[in-house]
């Protein structure tokens, strides 16, 4: 995931590391976070997160994670390095997927993409 030219990166806490890029093309408004209500959830609500609400979210997690991946426990050296993972993958579930902040753990892409759709318990 990358971050914007004005964010601040929440591992070395610089707005001039980690390859930024110049944001291209028309920006299309859209709602952050969407909740549907879903009486077959254990929570009675379903959350559905836009690009930027994931981005924020996956800020939060990664410094409540002590800037550490989930799974494996190392350190995220760049954020473009870091990805939201979904505990409960949307694999299993698809269009019931749920982006509630206890659903999203913060990832090292490769560790994501080694996991897939299964389900692994985090390390945090």
């Amino acid at each position: 995931m990358k971050l914007s030219k004005n964010e601040l990166c929440p591992i070395h806490g610089s707005r001039t590391c980690c390859g930024r890029t110049t944001p291209t093309g028309k920006r299309s408004l859209r709602m952050g976070l969407q909740r549907i209500e879903d009486p077959r959830h254990p929570r009675g609500y379903r959350e559905h997160r836009s690009p930027a609400e994931m981005r924020r979210l996956l800020k939060k997690k990664i410094r409540e994670q002590n800037c550490r991946c989930a799974l494996c426990g190392r350190e995220f050296r760049r954020f473009a390095d870091a990805v939201a993972d979904h505990i409960v993958p949307k694999g299993m579930g698809g269009a019931w997927r749920d982006d509630h902040p206890d659903n999203i753990q913060a990832v090292h892409r490769h560790c994501n993409l080694r996991k897939g759709s299964q389900r692994f318990p985090g390390r945090v």
